[in-house]
């Protein structure tokens, strides 16, 4: 399916949109079934006050999904009537993947969204201090945008990113490494053969080419890689999830000995990461994820403990 951008996207930057949440993203996108009207969604979600119906949330929700090429307006107003839009592309892929996925497919300045993690992950640590401060120096050092990190853009990303399942706020730290539902949900989008295209049809994979997944998943989803150059080398948050994975023989990695293209994941313990102790992968097998609850995404973890 050929992915559409939306017409008359807002300019707005993407972590402009600092009232938007991942559940009232997710909520709002699946009551939009056709055309639906824009006043429509607001008395459904909006927040009754003692003024009245407050509902400025509802319309930066649809505007941000209208401005990551998943709503468009029939009447060419996103503020009268909206529709979905690339929703056959990846049938059944779950809402948070599809997010980040539509999030990295920006272009110009909204790329932004994507090179946050991109560039969290140079620090080549598997997590980084939750300091705001600290997170601007790093974004400052490594990215390059005519704006300014402010706290409240980074507030945003953090907080979207965190309820998708991309990373894990705690009190001291970011945690870098993506929960396991995210993980195997890419691995099953991406190809793993020659000429293939990716898609979310079959769940289960035998010996696919495991750098031919990781690339794409670097490319067009969220960041992989500590170094790409040469034999590309998995960052240690990401190697600890395919780790705890393959622990729970929901993929298999393996590397025979005429295979090419390998892929380098870094020892648990990173004081012997050298190279000796790096193991190189080139095949990947992946088996349907399992109903536990370290297979689901945070919104569905939280929906599970109310």
């Amino acid at each position: 399916m050929t992915y559409t951008p939306a017409n008359s996207k807002p300019d707005q930057l993407l972590t402009g949109y600092i009232s938007v949440r991942a559940p009232e993203l997710k909520h709002i996108y699946n009551a939009i079934q056709g055309a639906t009207s824009v006043n429509e969604l607001t008395n459904k979600f909006g927040r009754p006050t003692a003024e009245g119906l407050q509902t400025d949330h509802v319309e930066e929700t649809v505007r941000f999904l209208n401005a990551v090429d998943l709503v468009e307006s029939p009447s060419g107003d996103i503020r009268s009537t909206v529709e979905r839009i690339n929703q056959d592309r990846f049938t059944e892929l779950p809402f948070e993947a599809r997010l980040l996925y539509h999030c990295s497919q920006q272009e110009g300045r909204q790329t932004h969204f994507a090179a946050v993690y991109r560039a969290l992950l140079s620090e080549e640590s598997r997590t980084v201090s939750v300091g705001r401060d600290d997170l601007k120096t790093v974004l400052k050092r490594e990215t390059d945008y005519d704006f300014s990190w402010t706290k409240k853009k980074i507030d945003m990303w953090v907080t979207l990113c965190d309820q998708l399942g991309l990373i894990t706020e705690t009190d001291n730290d970011l945690i870098l490494s993506p929960c396991r539902a995210l993980l195997h949900d890419a691995l099953v989008l991406a190809p793993t053969e020659a000429n293939e295209e990716p898609d979310y049809d079959t769940v289960e994979v035998e010996n696919g080419d495991f750098r031919r997944a990781l690339d794409w998943i670097n490319d067009n989803l969220f960041s992989i890689y500590e170094k790409r150059a040469g034999t590309p080398r998995v960052h240690p948050a990401i190697a600890d999830v395919l780790r705890n994975m393959e622990n729970d023989d929901v993929i298999s990695l393996s590397s025979p000995g005429d295979s090419q293209n390998a892929v380098e994941i870094p020892p648990e313990d990173l004081d012997d990461d050298v190279r000796g102790n790096r193991r190189d992968a080139t095949r990947i097998s992946i088996h349907s994820r399992p109903d536990e609850t370290a297979y689901q995404y945070p919104l569905t973890q939280h929906l599970t403990r109310q």
